[in-house]
């Protein structure tokens, strides 16, 4: 996904913030003890194989979009950016809290097993939210569109024409709104893309 090198630019661009990087591949990128001692502005989450994508889906009894599959297992598990302002979900293998675990990204499988909005239809796949809100996005797998929706009501708020372009898009409107060290310069609401 020659998008997701795009975004990867971006996030890139905090290393010089502090980098840590774990035994599995996953990567922080941004040092940020404006939020807490050991936080990070962005979560990179190793890539999956394509058995523990096919797991995942057998856990979630439906299958995955293809391109969020294509993301989930050639860029990444899943994507924090500031933080926790817009994650993007991946397969959670642990809940350790330890400070020295591994990082892990917030669960596919609980966000389109159980907490799916209601009035969602079979056909929208969940793939994550905004933290201001804990609003969703996900994909209508009947076209490849991407939607904003509130926590729990699946009508559509505004639209993407696919998730490359949402992802895009949201990265870069996202920057606009945080400083070069990744402090935030507008009222966390205001995160959200309306």
């Amino acid at each position: 996904m020659e998008v997701f090198a795009e975004i990867m630019k971006y996030i890139q661009t905090f290393e010089k913030y502090g980098c840590k990087e774990y035994e599995n591949g996953t990567k922080l990128y941004g040092h940020a003890p404006f939020i807490a001692p050991k936080a990070y502005s962005f979560r990179v989450f190793s890539a999956l194989s394509e058995q523990e994508v096919a797991k995942l889906e057998q856990d979630m009894n439906r299958e995955i979009p293809i391109v969020y599959r294509s993301f989930l297992t050639k860029n990444a598990n899943g994507l924090n950016l500031f933080n926790t302002t817009l994650c993007f979900y991946g397969l959670r293998k642990s809940y350790c809290r330890s400070l020295e675990a591994t990082p892990e990204p917030f669960s596919l499988l609980e966000l389109n097993k159980f907490e799916r909005p209601k009035n969602s239809k079979e056909s929208y796949f969940f793939i994550g939210g905004y933290d201001s809100d804990l609003s969703k996005l996900y994909i209508n797998i009947e076209d490849g569109t991407v939607h904003f929706c509130k926590r729990w009501d699946a009508t559509s708020l505004l639209k993407w024409n696919s998730f490359e372009e949402m992802i895009l898009l949201e990265t870069r409107r996202l920057l606009t709104l945080h400083n070069d060290r990744g402090e935030l310069l507008v009222p966390h609401e205001k995160t959200l893309p309306i």
